[in-house]
């Protein structure tokens, strides 16, 4: 996991680049009806406690998460979803990490915006269990955080159509 401080001309190249070739990807979420098992259950919490011990361990307020959803190996693309991760305090002196990201609809060209705790980022139908991390520089960090921590500035993020047959450098 990449721990260094990025600037935001880079942080946003990566973030149009990830969101423009994951588009396809259904942000990791298949239309099919699976049922969970004991043992993805087991796997996608294994992971979240994995991320949850080195983003404490990071010092980091925000963060972008990376999840590996879907095999895109074909086009050159190693994780399939990107959310921003944050710290914050759970009302007992204590905290808990949040991811902020957007899903399709399954079967829809429509999207919106989904606030889920770590477990619930990790238990979405991995085709990997791996997650990576980008930290943006500290002064960015605060200013991801003072959005995404805002109902109403955070969903403005959303684009509300979606295509999931989208693919960037397939012209």
């Amino acid at each position: 996991m990449n721990k260094g401080p990025l600037s935001i001309s880079a942080i946003a190249f990566a973030l149009v680049t990830t969101l423009l070739a994951s588009a396809g990807a259904h942000a990791g979420r298949s239309c099919e009806e699976r049922k969970a098992t004991p043992q993805t259950i087991e796997k996608g919490l294994t992971l979240a406690a994995q991320t949850l011990a080195a983003l404490d361990a990071s010092g980091n307020k925000v963060v972008f998460l990376a999840r590996a959803g879907q095999d895109l190996t074909k086009y050159g693309v190693r994780y399939s979803h990107l959310g921003l991760a944050y710290r914050q305090g759970d009302g007992k002196g204590g905290h808990v990490w949040r991811v902020l990201h957007k899903l399709n609809q399954c079967g829809a060209s429509t999207s919106a915006i989904y606030r889920q705790g770590l477990g619930e980022f990790f238990l979405d139908d991995l085709w990997r269990y791996e997650a990576a991390y980008v930290v943006p520089a500290r002064d960015v960090q605060e200013q991801l955080l003072a959005l995404i921590q805002n109902d109403e500035l955070s969903l403005r993020m959303n684009h509300r159509p979606y295509s999931v047959v989208s693919y960037a450098w397939s012209t």
